[in-house]
């Protein structure tokens, strides 16, 4: 009996951190967090991407477009939608829609400066530091380029410019 007494050892149980159980409860509080953020994205941009199909039906009914490339949206007096697309024989159009979509003018893409012209001609007369955007819309009932870019002294410029000319209408600087 006396041995065995000897042999029994008795442990003490040593309290220490298992890391990967903390590793474990990390990455699931980073993966809640991250489809919580998604999640709002999603539930918040909804309602532009229902404007976006509901353009995209109306344009498609309502003039020659087939296949929608580009929306993009203008806020300045009223909204007004401009929608770049092609027709089913190939033809590049812009449809500009106002905001009841009650309405849409097309006018022809080829009609007027081309991407790499209108960057040119900016490039050349106004000698941006970065380009932000160039949208096509509509300023007194006329087809223009709005351009925003970032100028020599780091100030938001803006430039509204005539679709098949380039002349200027507007020009903003430091915004």
């Amino acid at each position: 009996m006396m041995q065995f007494k000897d042999d029994i050892r008795i442990r003490h149980r040593q309290k220490h951190v298992h890391w990967a159980h903390f590793w474990f409860i990390i990455v699931g509080v980073g993966i809640l967090l991250c489809a919580l953020g998604l999640g709002y994205f999603y539930v918040s941009l909804s309602p532009m991407r229902n404007d976006e199909v509901r353009l995209q039906r109306f344009v498609k009914k309502e003039t020659n477009i087939a296949t929608v490339q580009q929306i993009s949206v203008d806020h300045r007096q009223k909204t007004t939608y401009a929608i770049i697309g092609t027709t089913a024989s190939g033809q590049e159009k812009i449809a500009i829609v106002n905001s009841k979509m009650s309405h849409a003018k097309t006018y022809n893409r080829s009609g007027g400066l081309t991407d790499k012209q209108l960057r040119q001609l900016i490039l050349t007369n106004y000698k941006p530091k970065k380009i932000y955007s160039a949208n096509i819309s509509e300023y007194k009932q006329t087809l223009v380029w709005e351009v925003s870019y970032k100028g020599q002294n780091n100030a938001l410029n803006y430039v509204t410019l005539d679709f098949k000319t380039g002349k200027s209408y507007r020009v903003i600087n430091g915004l």
